[in-house]
């Protein structure tokens, strides 16, 4: 298993850059996507890959023979597609592989899944939460779309850093809770807590109360207006990556 804060400040060109594979081939980009020549390092996508089976094994290594991390099914614990954002492939055994990221602890962890298990989109978009500022701002490749004031984890319930991307959206079953309007689930998790139904499972969501953004009120979740996770949720796809940095409070 890798767990590991991959190449933070790399993180966003690690899906554009180019792979040497096994066997002397080397592949343009991951999840073959067309090929796109990037102009600038903000200049980028991210290759996307949703499940078209049952379920998948990821594993350490690629090859069916390499030891198992999680096995995924096609709707995950919170009803939405998994998805998988790809950061390179690898041909083994004559059989391509990705290395994706996985929604499961420890953060930042890495595994391998067969290509022919997952189809391929891209997202154009990323997210970068600033935990000192108290500010998400929204990018479309190089074009920064908005940027919009959050609430964030408190000293003691930190918000995770780290790369992260959007697992799920959900529509809170009751109006008036804490989730506001809509909440994606994030592929992070808590540092401290892991006892909360789907084990700490890290936020970014609404808030009917919008006094308590711009400061550290959170048990780890990221808070913003209604308005503005309306705006997101209509805009960017799932596996959009998240790029939570800061010292924070």
């Amino acid at each position: 298993m890798r767990s590991t804060r991959r190449a933070i400040g790399l993180a966003f060109a690690l899906t554009l850059s180019l792979y040497a594979c096994s066997g002397g081939e080397t592949r343009q980009q991951p999840g073959a996507l067309p090929e796109e020549e990037p102009q600038r390092p903000c200049d980028t996508y991210t290759a996307v890959g949703l499940m078209r089976v049952s379920s998948v094994v990821a594993r350490e290594r690629p090859g069916d023979d390499a030891p198992a991390i999680a096995r995924f099914p096609r709707i995950n614990e919170q009803g939405a597609e998994q998805v998988f954002p790809i950061l390179q492939d690898r041909y083994r055994d004559g059989h391509l592989w990705h290395e994706v990221m996985l929604p499961v602890r420890p953060n930042g962890t890495t595994g391998w899944i067969p290509a022919n298990a997952v189809s391929l989109r891209r997202s154009d978009y990323r997210i970068e939460v600033n935990l000192d500022r108290y500010r998400l701002d929204l990018f479309e490749r190089c074009d920064r779309l908005a940027s919009y004031v959050i609430g964030i984890g408190t000293r003691d319930t930190p918000t995770p850093h780290g790369i992260f991307f959007l697992n799920s959206l959900l529509k809170p079953p009751q109006e008036g809770t804490v989730y506001g309007a809509l909440a994606f689930g994030l592929s992070a998790y808590s540092d401290v807590i892991t006892d909360w139904e789907g084990g700490g499972i890290v936020g970014l969501h609404g808030t009917n109360d919008p006094s308590s953004l711009g400061g550290a009120v959170s048990y780890g979740c990221i808070r913003m207006k209604n308005r503005a996770i309306r705006e997101i949720a209509r805009t960017v796809p799932l596996g959009t990556l998240v790029e939570i940095g800061g010292t924070g409070p």
